[in-house]
């Protein structure tokens, strides 16, 4: 028997990156999979590529409605939701703006709702969402994504960082409020991951940088995350809650 077997994970953000990488995983450890984020096309093709019977959703984080619908939706098809990775979010652009990167002082407020909005909102609107299932059942996993950014300390980008930040702030909380219901919640902290949204940022010469100064000196791919994420959904880690792996090959050491 896989370890996942019974279980039905959501994978916010799950169409690509580390979001696709965690999804696939999860498939393939025995859990029913549920994808959502906001562009159909790429979600229908990631579960196709993930495997049969893994069902794609529409779905923007950051509103209570679309949340509600998804998880009602995943509950009608694979009758609750007991995994949650809490993985979308919005980098450092934001549509229309070519430069999001960029002093706090410089930075437009829009730019920082959305952040705010997708980032920290969207987390907490999920695990209110599928919290009745898990207690339930006495069994449920949340699973954070969060950055190394947080512990490294860097400027511009002060949206980005102090969204994740607050991110890890949410781990602390809900794990402290869930946690006598049998529900674990935890964060996984990556470096600047190989993925479609480094590419878009332009973050290539970064990423190689970070790596060279890692104790493990090679570039980061979203695979490199998917056993910590297995291993914190599973019976596995049954007693490790409200902490936050850095998983980004020793940049961080803590």
């Amino acid at each position: 028997m896989k370890r996942l077997e019974n279980h039905v994970a959501l994978v916010t953000g799950g169409g690509r990156g580390i979001g696709k990488a965690i999804a696939t995983r999860l498939y393939q450890e025995g859990a029913k999979v549920a994808i959502c984020g906001t562009t159909p096309d790429v979600l229908e093709a990631a579960a196709r590529e993930i495997g049969p019977d893994v069902l794609p959703l529409v779905c923007d984080v950051s509103q209570a409605d679309q949340v509600e619908e998804t998880v009602r939706r995943i509950r009608e098809r694979f009758g609750k939701v007991d995994i949650l990775v809490n993985n979308a979010a919005v980098m450092l652009r934001h549509v229309g703006l070519e430069r999001a990167a960029r002093p706090f002082t410089e930075l437009e407020e829009e730019v920082w709702d959305k952040a705010m909005a997708v980032n920290v909102k969207g987390p907490w609107l999920c695990a209110r969402a599928v919290f009745p299932d898990m207690q339930a059942q006495r069994w449920g996993r949340i699973i954070n994504i969060a950055s190394d950014t947080v512990f490294l300390g860097r400027g511009n980008g002060a949206q980005y960082i102090t969204s994740k930040a607050a991110v890890i702030g949410l781990t602390h909380a809900l794990a402290c409020e869930v946690g006598r219901h049998g529900i674990t919640v935890n964060a996984i902290s990556p470096g600047l991951t190989q993925s479609e949204t480094v590419r878009e940022h332009g973050f290539e010469a970064m990423a190689k940088q970070l790596a060279e100064q890692s104790a493990i000196p090679r570039l980061e791919v979203p695979e490199d995350l998917v056993g910590t994420a297995a291993w914190l959904a599973s019976d596995d880690a049954a007693f490790v809650t409200g902490q936050t792996i850095c998983v980004d090959g020793g940049l961080v050491l803590r």
